[in-house]
């Protein structure tokens, strides 16, 4: 071999063996071959568990006749209300003076005589709902603590998800868990509920 080959023979070596180490790093990162980055292994779903709990959220309980020929879940002004702009609903539950300052005070068995208690036949009032915001305080039966952040809603009976945020998880001495939800995404139908369960899953 003549002298002026060996420098071409050692550039084609070298280009291969970079090209090889190009194949490799590909390879670990982008998932060639069978091969995949931890930055793009799925993370684990955490399996669903079930809930059940009731709405909060600030409202009044107010005359129906102080509010002729209002539509429900018409937005009424805060001039018309008196205090501030809310949403109509007729109908009162005797639940309204749930607000989602209770939220801390729903022990588990404050929660459970509340489920229990159930749905009440709606009365000859109406709501006025303030602002935008709805809460859960919630009863949790699943094996897996979730984690707080964002999550989703399957409610009984419904289509669809809900996305919410779990904002805190209590245990008691007992091992019961409650959960604290902050609604982000919620049909208007469900302003005129009060008592919700299905899954979670983070």
């Amino acid at each position: 071999m003549g002298r002026t080959e060996r420098p071409f023979y050692h550039a084609l070596a070298a280009l291969v063996f970079a090209a090889a180490c190009a194949w490799c790093a590909a390879a670990l990162y982008t998932g060639v071959d069978g091969f995949q980055s931890p930055a793009q292994t799925p993370a684990p779903t955490e399996s669903a568990g079930r809930f059940r709990g009731v709405l909060l959220r600030r409202e009044a309980r107010v005359a129906v006749s102080a509010f002729p020929g209002v539509e429900e879940g018409e937005r009424l002004s805060a001039e018309r209300t008196g205090t501030e702009s809310a949403l109509f609903f007729p109908g009162g539950d005797g639940w309204e003076f749930l607000t989602p300052a209770d939220a801390e005070r729903l022990t588990p068995e404050r929660l459970e005589a509340l489920l229990s208690d159930g749905e009440k036949e709606p009365g000859d009032e109406a709501r006025l709902v303030y602002g935008f915001e709805q809460y859960c305080a919630a009863l949790y039966e699943g094996e897996a603590v979730p984690a707080p952040g964002p999550c989703r809603l399957r409610l009984a009976g419904e289509e669809g998800e809900l996305r919410a945020r779990l904002l805190s998880v209590t245990t008691d001495a007992l091992g019961r868990r409650t959960l604290l939800l902050r609604l982000t995404d919620f049909p208007q139908a469900l302003y005129s509920a009060r008592f919700i369960e299905g899954e979670i899953e983070g």
